[in-house]
């Protein structure tokens, strides 16, 4: 399996994780439909990876643009291969000093962004003999974590509609979960603690990669440190909440 001369929409595509997912799967023959609501970085994007890839600015938040860009990428190629959902909202926040736009935006983004995706593409690809859809859940959405609200409950809520996907569709379509650790990005950038097994997008997106034509539901990395929150989620409560205050 590979990603020759297929066709894949990355939305998230301007920056960070979904940027370097771009360059690794453009270098590996796919030509992708590049989604984003900041144009001149999707621009840039192209110009650095080739013009036979196509630009589709978007707001994930949007239903009716949502649904209107999938149907113009399937018309622009006559199909859809792969749709990888890597758009992020993330402000760190206390519950007692939550800034209610901020959380609204990120929930537009993060919550109903992923479901305006599933709802856009999923009646396109069970047209297809074949298609995937990759939502980017976190490892942040295992477990309720001091200082990780509201983006933990938006990531929670991705894996579960995931889930949901795989539960209905799975018979019909490929469903991945994209779980990554600490990642270093513009929204990483916003943290003022240590984060433990940071690696680069570049890694990232090579675990994405392999992950996507890999038979498993999930793609977490990497693997120490998601193994040990993936533990920390099967322990009762009276245990898993003490070890989460003291992380």
């Amino acid at each position: 399996m590979s990603f020759k001369n297929e066709i894949i929409w990355i939305i998230g595509a301007s920056s960070g994780i979904g940027r370097a997912l771009a360059v690794e799967l453009a270098s590996q023959g796919a030509t992708l439909a590049l989604s984003a609501r900041r144009l001149s970085e999707l621009e840039a994007l192209k110009a650095e990876i080739g013009n036979q890839h196509l630009v589709f600015p978007l707001d994930v938040a949007d239903t009716d643009l949502t649904i209107r860009t999938a149907h113009a990428i399937h018309a622009a190629n006559g199909r859809i291969d792969r749709v990888i959902f890597m758009s992020a909202a993330y402000t760190p926040m206390q519950l007692d000093a939550l800034d209610m736009l901020v959380t609204r935006n990120m929930i537009e983004v993060n919550v109903l962004g992923a479901f305006n995706v599933v709802h856009a593409a999923l009646p396109l690809l069970k047209t297809q003999p074949s298609g995937q859809i990759a939502l980017c859940g976190s490892v942040a959405g295992y477990t309720g974590l001091a200082g990780g609200q509201p983006y933990s409950a938006t990531k929670a809520a991705v894996m579960n509609l995931a889930e949901s996907l795989h539960s209905e569709c799975a018979k019909s379509i490929d469903v991945k979960l994209i779980s990554p650790g600490f990642v270093q990005t513009p929204l990483t950038d916003k943290n003022d603690f240590t984060m433990p097994m940071i690696i680069t997008p570049e890694v990232a997106a090579k675990a994405i990669a392999a992950g996507l034509l890999s038979r498993g539901f999930e793609i977490h990395f990497p693997k120490k440190f998601t193994l040990l929150l993936k533990f920390l989620r099967l322990l009762p409560y009276s245990i898993a909440l003490r070890i989460a205050r003291k992380l």
